[in-house]
């Protein structure tokens, strides 16, 4: 039988995740700008202190929602992409989880600044995210038995750049009211037959 982690570990856990938790609806509300220790201090009920002793600054804890919305995004990717279909349907499950998990985060287009945020704060962690998309469509395309004279890798950023209209953030939010879905089919359309013509 596992043993349990220590009570006071347990404790911190929860506390850590009451504020982020807490973190995340301002940010949700207002955009990273409105972050703000003393509100998240009062909401929970503890001192400003408390709150940094979980996190050394507001950057520290950006970065931590950051990264549970890109995690969130990755595994719901990869699920997507866990499927026994053709590399279109693929792509195009691809695309609508990017699409569903980035529209679901927030009803202010201000909280999409968190991702230009990963960029400025957290070059590598924002990096790993875009590498992890590549490498789920490297895996579509050599599923699909690919040929190119390139390495898959680069292919897949050729794929990523005809795809990021309806995958950016910023994008996603001009056109937000906008139903994209006849435009997507389009291009997952001209990619999948580009595949066909390479297998």
């Amino acid at each position: 039988m596992a043993k349990r982690p220590p009570r006071r570990q347990n404790d911190t856990q929860v506390t850590r995740d009451a504020i982020t938790e807490a973190a995340e609806r301002l940010i949700v509300q207002g955009g990273v700008h409105a972050l703000n220790i003393s509100k998240i201090a009062r909401e929970l009920g503890m001192s400003h202190g408390n709150v940094y002793r979980h996190f050394s600054s507001k950057d520290e804890l950006a970065a931590e929602i950051a990264m549970r919305w890109m995690g969130e995004t990755r595994d719901a990717c990869q699920s997507a992409v866990d499927i026994d279909a053709p590399a279109a349907e693929r792509l195009r499950a691809l695309v609508m989880t990017i699409r569903k998990q980035i529209l679901s985060r927030a009803d202010n287009p201000d909280a999409f600044a968190i991702y230009r945020f990963v960029l400025e704060h957290r070059p590598a962690e924002a990096l790993a995210h875009h590498q992890h998309r590549r490498n789920l469509i490297v895996r579509i395309l050599e599923d699909a038995n690919f040929s190119t004279d390139q390495s898959l890798a680069a292919e897949a950023e050729r794929f990523l750049d005809a795809l990021r209209f309806f995958i950016d953030p910023f994008a996603m939010v001009a056109y937000r009211n906008v139903d994209m879905t006849a435009r997507i089919e389009q291009v997952v359309d001209l990619l999948a037959g580009y595949i066909q013509s390479r297998t």
